[in-house]
């Protein structure tokens, strides 16, 4: 897996590339987390367009970030994902809690 990030004004925008597992999402949580803290932002957006696999050390990552940006009152947003992906984000109904660009 690889995280890329890069700043849009008040937003964060995260590109994660490859799987996201129990393997891989306690490293992409403390960069994520890191980076958030670093970057005077309030806003996350997780581009998920080149994830070809998630499982629901996913669903972690996503509602963790969630919560850290809503308790300084910003938003989160999730920005492409694949089919697969998308599906198991309905399924978790975590489309309901945020907004998805798919």
């Amino acid at each position: 897996m690889d995280i890329s990030f890069k700043r849009d004004r008040n937003t964060l925008v995260v590109l994660i590339e490859g799987e996201i597992d129990h393997h891989t999402s306690k490293d992409a949580r403390d960069r994520i987390d890191s980076k958030f803290i670093m970057e005077p932002v309030k806003n996350i957006i997780i581009d998920l367009s080149k994830v070809s696999f998630m499982d629901s050390s996913g669903i972690g990552l996503i509602t963790g970030r969630l919560k850290k940006a809503s308790s300084i009152g910003g938003t989160l947003a999730i920005k492409k994902p694949s089919k697969e992906v998308l599906r198991i984000l309905k399924m978790s109904k975590i489309d309901s809690m945020i907004e998805l660009d798919a």
